[in-house]
């Protein structure tokens, strides 16, 4: 029979694993969130740029008259790489700082 020892930290480990892959779903629940929130503004910036007028009628900018197939393809590419331009400055200063700290030995 197994000792109780070595259960427990089998347990333990299972634990933490998995507490970890719910910290990883939550922080991409998270980030996401935040890109979704980051296509209103990224939606005004497209409008503004494509001469699109637009109007609130609720939690999304509206165009007032709706465009074309090409302007919308165009609105829609700009509104996207809005958060995808800020999430890749966030991850460049979050990657570069951690590559600043004390060099690894390579033995």
């Amino acid at each position: 029979m197994a000792e109780p020892r070595h259960w427990l930290q089998w347990l333990r480990g299972l634990i933490k694993g998995g507490s970890m892959a719910l910290l990883v779903l939550l922080a991409v629940l998270v980030l996401l969130a935040v890109d979704g929130l980051l296509l209103i503004p990224g939606l005004i910036i497209a409008y503004d740029l494509t001469a699109i007028a637009w109007q609130w009628q609720g939690f999304i900018p509206d165009p007032q008259v709706p465009p074309g197939p090409w302007m919308s393809m165009a609105v829609g590419l700009i509104a996207t790489l809005t958060p995808a331009i800020i999430d890749g400055v966030v991850l460049h200063f979050l990657l570069r700082d951690k590559e600043q700290g004390t060099p690894k030995s390579f033995s």
